[in-house]
């Protein structure tokens, strides 16, 4: 039972492509890729999340006040859920 909780806490590597892409885009589409890839597609919160504040952005041409203040929430739970998931968080945190 021991050796089956280890590996299922292994912590997984993002490829240096991805992290290749996530420097070249803006803030708000890496942290919508990054979410993509963190939850397995496009059902996940932090997906529809970010995928929204991009949709709204564009739409209002800027970021209101109370939607900067709803994006800090978001990242932190983003950059949480990227450390327990990646060992190589620093070059992925870099990379934003």
């Amino acid at each position: 039972m021991i050796k089956l909780k280890n590996i299922l806490l292994e912590k997984k590597e993002l490829d240096s492509n991805t992290i290749k892409k996530l420097q070249k885009m803006d803030d708000v589409g890496a942290r919508t890729h990054l979410s993509y890839y963190l939850e397995g597609g496009n059902k996940g919160k932090l997906f529809r999340y970010f995928d929204a504040a991009s949709t709204m952005r564009d739409v209002l041409h800027g970021v209101p006040s109370e939607l900067s203040k709803l994006n800090q929430k978001m990242e932190k739970e983003l950059y949480r859920q990227l450390y327990r998931k990646y060992s190589n968080y620093d070059e992925i945190y870099d990379a934003l």
